[in-house]
């Protein structure tokens, strides 16, 4: 049986999902060895969990994205988050310890619809993380050497250096 692989999107530009797909041939054989349950950047298949591994890209910046990444940790044995927003915030934690109702007033028409959380948050804030791809977007050899390690078997090692 293959292993059950779903990747998420919270707050985010989708550019590690973008690096995801970009991996061409080698995503071939990934899609190949793997289940893909859920990734509605590259697919309309949505198949409820468990996931043998969740990809998470992007942060926690509405009270929604809180409890829908409790759900998605709950659903998965292992929960690796990737790239700047996911791992630290991302350009969206630039609020952080600002107004947020000021830069909602001067950015929207309508800045009353704008449901959001003053602080944009990293996704470990909030539940267990097994492992983190660091950068942004994530660099693409990374990524390969994680996903080619557990279908694999083998043990995931990342790099502790920046990608930056």
């Amino acid at each position: 049986m293959k292993p059950r692989l779903a990747v998420w999107k919270f707050s985010s530009c989708d550019g590690c999902q973008l690096t995801l797909l970009d991996c061409e041939d080698e995503l071939l054989d990934i899609a190949e060895a793997v289940d893909i349950a859920y990734f509605l950047e590259a697919t309309r298949t949505q198949r409820e969990g468990p996931y043998d591994v969740s990809l998470v890209e992007g942060s926690i910046s509405t009270a929604h994205e809180v409890e829908r990444i409790k759900e998605v940790r709950r659903d998965s044995k292992l929960l690796i988050t990737i790239g700047a927003c996911a791992t630290a915030g991302g350009i969206q934690a630039l609020r952080n310890g600002a107004d947020v109702a000021e830069f909602a007033a001067a950015v929207y028409a309508n800045p009353e619809f704008i449901d959001t959380l003053d602080e944009s948050t990293a996704i470990a804030d909030h539940v267990e993380v097994d492992a983190e791809l660091r950068g942004c977007p994530i660099d693409r050899g990374q990524l390969l050497d994680l996903m080619s390690s557990y279908v694999d078997g083998r043990p995931i090692r990342l790099e502790t250096t920046s990608v930056c």
